[in-house]
């Protein structure tokens, strides 16, 4: 089990490579440091919303006190990165990682995952901000998690997730 200090400078470290990612996406401008990770970004950073978003499917899952999270970028031919965020309210959320954007100028479907190990209580909203190396941007729909409804047809999977627009 990790320790409470352990945890902190995990934190710490994930805040400093996330912030050097950002800061090569958007060419060296990393005014966006002093904003609040992933939701702060778009109004600091010199990134244009992208008018194609390619994560055509995005479903977290809880079971057994983790959410597995899976989405699937469709022709996607951008290089970057893809921003995986998590809010108990759903109005601020929080990057919680990342994962390399795969561009390919071939038509081919990706898919990609992430596990947050430590899911909130009760109800979890989750988005993916998708920003390519030519400081574009695009957020997933915000889906909803709840880690509190039990299921009574299959005890393992204990969450109701429910997709917002």
């Amino acid at each position: 089990m990790k320790t409470q200090r352990q945890n902190s400078n995990f934190k710490n470290t994930f805040a400093g490579i996330f912030m050097i990612a950002v800061a090569f996406l958007t060419g060296g401008n990393v005014h966006a440091q002093t904003q609040k990770m992933g939701a702060g970004l778009t109004g600091s950073a010199s990134l244009q919303q992208d008018p194609y978003n390619a994560i055509s499917s995005f479903s977290p899952v809880f079971n057994q006190g983790k959410t597995y999270i899976r989405w699937l970028a469709s022709n996607d031919e951008k290089d970057g990165i893809f921003i995986v965020e998590r809010s108990a309210d759903g109005v601020d959320f929080q990057a919680l990682g990342f994962k390399d954007r795969v561009g390919s100028p071939l038509c081919v479907n990706l898919f990609y995952s992430f596990i947050d190990e430590e899911p909130i209580s009760g109800v979890n909203y989750y988005r993916l901000m998708s920003v390519g190396t030519d400081q574009t941007y695009t957020y997933s729909d915000v889906v909803r998690v709840r880690t509190d409804v039990v299921n009574t047809s299959n005890p393992s999977n204990s969450a109701l997730v429910e997709t917002e627009k």
